[in-house]
């Protein structure tokens, strides 16, 4: 009869472990989303409810930016996209780490360079539990060929 209370603690155990699981990467991929559209409209006061003071980009351009005085003073800032899309791949839950993966494709604006046409990129986001709130703390991004 103990074993049976044990099994069946150990099961419940497990079923709410993957539960909050679920949830936890149903709330990630939700604000991967949000940060997406925040990038887009250059909505700022999303983006500091997002982005940890400290969040550092290892961006497209081959460049790092860090955290510092002013965390909206990045080069994604600088940057106007007409479109933004994100397919969120993978949601890695690992205690108050969560690291999400997929891939991206942007559209600059303007008549600059690659402006107008669609630029591929694989990215990594990891986002930390800091307080009740997730905050996005570092990001890379590759631009991937675009092959015919």
């Amino acid at each position: 009869m103990r074993k049976f209370f044990l099994l069946l603690t150990f099961l419940s155990l497990s079923i709410f472990s993957s539960a909050q699981t679920e949830n936890i990467e149903a709330t990630i991929r939700a604000l991967e989303q949000t940060e997406r559209k925040a990038v887009i409209a250059h909505d700022t006061v999303t983006l500091l409810q997002l982005w940890a003071p400290d969040f550092t980009v290892n961006s497209p351009m081959n460049q790092i930016a860090k955290g510092g005085r002013n965390t909206l003073d990045r080069p994604v800032m600088q940057i106007e996209y007409s479109t933004f899309e994100r397919q969120t791949e993978l949601v890695m839950v690992k205690n108050d780490i969560v690291i999400s993966m997929g891939s991206e494709v942007v559209v600059l604006k303007g008549s600059e360079g690659a402006a107008g046409s669609p630029i591929k990129r694989r990215y990594t986001n990891i986002w930390q539990k800091q307080g009740a709130d997730w905050k996005l703390i570092a990001r890379h991004a590759s631009i991937i060929c675009n092959t015919p």
